[in-house]
């Protein structure tokens, strides 16, 4: 495993997949260097890749972000890493049709502490041909409207998989598993949150639909064979709402968060 090391006003070390040269001996990556995913084509279902030129940008969003927020607490930023992933995709932009050829790649944003369960999550998810439509990090899409964290409403509309994003729980002040880089959102137009009300079902995002037959789909039985050995748990099983994209470390410790999950 070969470690890349980007300086914000602290260090953020970027993990990735695959062997190569050490931490020390790698320079490190600018924010200047050019993102690998352009924003006009974020929503084009052709991008096959990101890379770590795609967090450049994270500190200035950041600053921005703990404005509103706070600052985010150096137990989790310091500890901050990208995790490169490789994964089958779709042949046709109607996400029908699997196309177990070809690898795609892309880098998820997550606690060191859980990027050994993230790179084996991937593995399973590739040894099966588990889709995944895309794997971009959020901070492409832009803040949301009151930056109080990049824009996860589109980000799920593309069906991006993501999972580092600094803010809270909905309804709450509460920092979410997110914003605690412990958190990951698959395939959310296949995965979508779904509130039951008195007004009725609300979908997020809107044009998403749960089908436990479409591949890329998350299921109680795939999810059992994929997470609970790590640790992790679905947010399909929640009642209220059940959230199929979200999954969760829900179980062991992650010391520079200075808690034990339960």
């Amino acid at each position: 495993m070969s470690r890349y090391a980007l300086h914000f006003e602290v260090l953020l070390l970027f993990c990735c997949s695959g062997s190569g040269p050490t931490a020390e001996s790698v320079p490190t990556l600018e924010a200047k260097d050019t993102p690998s995913v352009s924003k006009e084509s974020i929503g084009e279902f052709q991008i096959a890749h990101s890379t770590i030129a795609d967090t450049a940008g994270l500190e200035a969003d950041l600053r921005i972000i703990g404005s509103k927020l706070g600052p985010l607490d150096p137990s989790i930023r310091e500890h901050l890493v990208v995790v490169e992933v490789t994964y089958f995709s779709f042949t046709d932009s109607a996400m029908t049709t699997v196309d177990g050829q070809n690898l795609r790649s892309g880098v998820l944003i997550v606690h060191s502490c859980v990027a050994h369960d993230v790179r084996t999550l991937f593995e399973a998810l590739q040894r099966d041909t588990f889709p995944i439509a895309k794997v971009i990090p959020i901070n492409r899409f832009g803040l949301n409207a009151d930056s109080t964290g990049w824009n996860d409403l589109a980000s799920m509309a593309n069906n991006n998989t993501s999972a580092f994003n600094y803010r809270t729980k909905p309804n709450s002040t509460e920092p979410s598993k997110h914003g605690q880089g412990i958190a990951i959102d698959i395939n959310p137009l296949f995965n979508p949150l779904v509130r039951h009300g008195d007004e009725g079902t609300a979908v997020e995002p809107q044009k998403g639909r749960y089908d436990p037959t479409r591949p890329g789909t998350l299921t109680r039985s795939n999810t059992e064979e994929y997470l609970r050995p790590l640790g992790w748990s679905w947010g399909g099983r929640w009642p209220k709402p059940a959230d199929y994209q979200h999954i969760e470390k829900s179980r062991g410790r992650c010391a520079h968060l200075q808690f034990s999950l339960k």
